[in-house]
């Protein structure tokens, strides 16, 4: 009798948390989908709810989430984002806590969670093309072609004539044709960011529960410094003339940046919280980020300076 007073309050409070979370998910997932330009921040944090209740709550917990939002996405917006979902969310959402939940550091687990998401995209790549007959690197072709000629018509409605239209549709053209040799880095690229942002997430709210994870301070992330040597090789493929070659050059090159963008955000956080104002310091740069995107290649450069500088140590002032 005892042990079933006791089971109660707990079942109860799993299942609150998995109703609640299951609501959580779906909002920002939904928002994902119809909003799709702002939507891409929600879309991004989708997977923490089903992250957090399997580290508090169990697998289960997260299991029935995980499903009850697939079930309420393919019911209300069709079977391809209920795939979408469990694309995207389901592997961060309950293979990652299991990393976490087993001790492994956040470098490692960021980097299996990321494989193992790749490795199901490639499965189901697979298995789509083969049951439909469809070249799935011709349809994304056609998407890119599709978006790109539509943004050039809105050029050409809003008053962009003569050579300046030229110049729009051949800038696009060459932005397709990268976004073409690009796509597999850029895939890569957003699972990194969703299952960083999930895991800087998990490592602020669970110190709440009375969970410590294996997940170091953001400050004090370093590339290995044999990576370096990757950057240089790749960057000698750029010059070879063969596309065979270069493609996959350039779409290593696309993730050492991000890689390196990733070290010199965290040298740039230590100096940041060196300063008095730190939390409007950190805001004006992520705005700058987003208004200036070109600098991420300073910060990538930081990043990859830091390797010889090493920016992070203080430096001891001598006595005259």
């Amino acid at each position: 009798m005892s042990f079933t007073t006791q089971a109660d309050p707990a079942l109860a409070a799993r299942l609150k948390a998995a109703l609640f979370g299951m609501i959580g998910s779906f909002v920002l997932f939904a928002a994902y989908l119809a909003i799709p330009p702002i939507g891409i921040f929600s879309g991004i944090l989708a997977p923490f709810p089903a992250a957090f209740n399997r580290l508090v709550h169990g697998r289960l917990t997260a299991c029935i989430l995980t499903l009850g939002v697939t079930a309420a996405t393919t019911a209300l917006f069709g079977f391809f984002a209920g795939a979408l979902y469990l694309g995207m969310c389901a592997v961060i959402g309950l293979f990652m806590p299991e990393l976490l939940a087993r001790g492994l550091s956040g470098s490692r687990t960021l980097f299996w969670t990321t494989a193992a998401n790749l490795t199901v995209l490639f499965a189901a790549v697979v298995l789509y093309s083969l049951s439909t007959g469809i070249d799935l690197r011709q349809v994304i072709s056609a998407e890119i072609t599709s978006s790109m000629t539509q943004a050039a018509a809105l050029y050409e409605k809003s008053g962009v004539q003569g050579e300046d239209l030229d110049l729009v549709k051949r800038s696009m053209k060459t932005a397709s044709d990268m976004l073409l040799r690009l796509y597999p880095a850029m895939i890569t690229l957003m699972y990194v960011i969703m299952a960083g942002c999930n895991l800087a997430l998990l490592k602020k709210t669970t110190p709440v529960t009375g969970i410590s994870l294996n997940v170091a301070e953001f400050s004090s992330f370093k590339n290995p410094d044999l990576l370096v040597w990757l950057l240089i090789a790749t960057g000698f493929s750029l010059l070879l003339p063969a596309a065979v070659v270069t493609t996959p050059a350039l779409n290593i090159l696309l993730l050492l940046a991000l890689l390196y963008f990733i070290q010199g955000m965290a040298v740039v956080s230590v100096f940041i919280s060196r300063q008095s104002f730190s939390g409007m310091l950190r805001i004006g740069l992520y705005v700058m980020l987003v208004i200036q995107p070109y600098l991420v290649v300073l910060i990538a450069g930081i990043g990859l300076c830091d390797l010889w500088v090493d920016f992070r140590t203080p430096k001891k002032q001598e006595n005259l």
